[in-house]
């Protein structure tokens, strides 16, 4: 009698953990089904891509590196000043556009001055900003610190700080993407001179 009854409630046990089993495994197949619907697969970019630099939509090269930390972007004749109480910096940044070398004027606050361990250097000093740049068709705020690059082949480097959870970098390949973010080509007008000041505008 005490065997019968312990193999009824062996039994029980059996057909209760097998259906808590299946529930768990429901759930979590629910759970995983549920992530893969919403979560939106990164873009792959290569290790070079176009952005622009907004608001003017300046067009021009960079390069995105796994490998640092941070971003910079090229400027010279950096000077700090005082707007409102606040710290500010206006600098010069250059690019080319259909074969010719422009520069462009740019006021940002300052949001602190970094200190920038470069290899086998000592630690420099930089302001560092924040700017919108339009990357693989979306326009996303980085902070910047300001370097003069000229004297490198892009003008613009993005670390992993700007990368992470935004996309993956195949280092194979380039230009794996469109800087655009609603830009569209100016046609350029007669009569205009070339050395026309740049406005807020689109520069090709």
């Amino acid at each position: 009698m005490l065997s019968c009854c312990c193999t009824r409630w062996m039994n029980l046990l059996i057909k209760l953990s097998g259906l808590l089993l299946l529930s768990m495994l429901t759930h979590g197949f629910a759970i995983a089904e549920q992530v893969s619907n919403t979560t939106t697969p990164l873009p792959v970019l290569g290790w070079v891509e176009n952005v622009r630099i907004e608001p003017w939509g300046v067009k021009t090269r960079a390069r995105l590196d796994t490998g640092a930390k941070t971003a910079s972007i090229s400027a010279h004749d950096i000077e700090l000043f005082k707007k409102n109480g606040a710290q500010w910096v206006r600098f010069i940044f250059d690019f080319s556009t259909a074969g010719k070398e422009r520069s462009i004027q740019i006021e940002r606050p300052v949001i602190r001055i970094g200190k920038i361990k470069q290899h086998n250097g000592p630690l420099q000093e930089r302001p560092v900003i924040h700017m919108d740049i339009c990357l693989a068709d979306e326009v996303r705020t980085v902070e910047f610190n300001l370097i003069d690059r000229r004297a490198l082949n892009y003008p613009v480097l993005l670390g992993r700080r700007v990368l992470a959870m935004r996309a993956l970098v195949d280092s194979s390949r380039t230009s794996l993407s469109k800087a655009d973010c609603g830009h569209k080509k100016k046609k350029k007008k007669k009569g205009v001179n070339e050395n026309t000041p740049l406005d807020a505008g689109t520069v090709e």
